[in-house]
């Protein structure tokens, strides 16, 4: 029987965030339950789930009562990983033996940068993410890092100026998954042309499904918005992610025990990873996330939703540029 509890909101910062308690998750929840956690993710825009103790099969339930999962790029291309469901996108420091890595290759290290600027999930693709849900199995000790930023991004929208507003409204920009890996590590894909690879292209500004409130959809995937030079558009494109990411805009989820879980709305939020060295090839940490596509109106963006593309990169990214 599904099971009614009464959901306790605490707000996390003065604009956004806030942990939510009082939800049995050893039992399966009503649909009154979704609906208030629904509502405040609409609201908050991330919401902490301390202790949640989900295993893969309730966190795969959990995430698909907000939408259709999207399949991880490994099973989307039929590699065989350490988890075994499609749906969960392992991003532990464990080798499929579930025993630590002592050291990272440099390729993992260098992309891992990446995560660490500021993104909206899935941006790079045709179709975008909608809500990710980020579940920690094993903590590294407290102390060691790994913890994760989000921005407020709608109402880093509200405080832009009216002019800006003007300006930024219905511009459009390509997204790229390897522009954000060189960005962060230049030392990968050298001599390769962004505009020869896959590009998603979504505008600077979306309303929000939820709240009808506008979202500055400005990530480091973007580095290129149509109709401008290349000068013209990274000028604006670092302002605006600047304005963004401003410590008033920010607020810290610091995990603090096996079981915690943590959901976002990529159409309401900027995240980021920080830095790992601090329990990389000395502590385990195993933490895995589901990903939702989204299923608004702008959940294509202005890509043709007949043409479903998934990201492909160089397959050296040290060496010459090759398909």
């Amino acid at each position: 029987m599904a099971i009614r509890t009464k959901l306790n909101v605490q707000p996390q910062h003065a604009t956004f965030a806030a942990e939510i308690s009082g939800i049995d998750f050893t039992k399966p929840l009503c649909p009154d339950v979704i609906a208030e956690i629904q509502g405040a993710i609409d609201k908050y825009g991330v919401l902490v789930f301390r202790g949640a103790n989900l295993d893969d099969d309730g966190h795969v339930a959990f995430a698909q009562q907000f939408g259709q999962l999207e399949p991880t790029p490994a099973a989307s291309l039929g590699v065989k990983t350490r988890l075994p469901s499609p749906y969960i996108g392992d991003l532990a420091n464990v080798d499929h033996s579930n025993q630590l890595k002592k050291y990272e290759d440099k390729m993992s290290r260098l992309f891992a940068k990446g995560n660490e600027t500021w993104h909206a999930d899935m941006q790079y693709h045709p179709r975008r993410c909608k809500y990710s849900t980020l579940r920690a199995v094993q903590l590294p000790p407290k102390g060691t890092g790994g913890e994760t930023l989000y921005a407020d991004s709608r109402t880093a929208y509200d405080d832009l100026s009216p002019e800006t507003k003007e300006k930024i409204n219905g511009l459009v920009a390509y997204c790229s998954l390897l522009h954000n890996r060189r960005d962060a590590a230049p030392d990968l894909y050298k001599g390769v042309d962004v505009m020869d690879w896959p590009n998603a292209k979504w505008k600077l500004v979306y309303p929000h499904k939820g709240t009808g409130r506008k979202n500055l959809y400005v990530t480091s995937y973007m580095h290129k918005i149509e109709g401008m030079s290349q000068e013209e558009s990274d000028k604006l494109i670092a302002e605006l992610k600047a304005h963004a990411c401003q410590p008033k805009y920010v607020h810290t989820v610091y995990w603090e025990n096996d079981g915690d879980m943590v959901m976002w709305d990529n159409t309401a939020v900027l995240h980021r990873a920080t830095d790992g060295s601090g329990y990389i090839g000395k502590y385990i940490r195993d933490v895995r996330r589901t990903s939702c596509y989204d299923s608004g109106k702008y959940a294509w963006g202005e890509n043709d939703p007949n043409d479903p593309w998934i990201i492909k990169l160089p397959k050296d990214p040290f060496g010459a540029p090759s398909a």
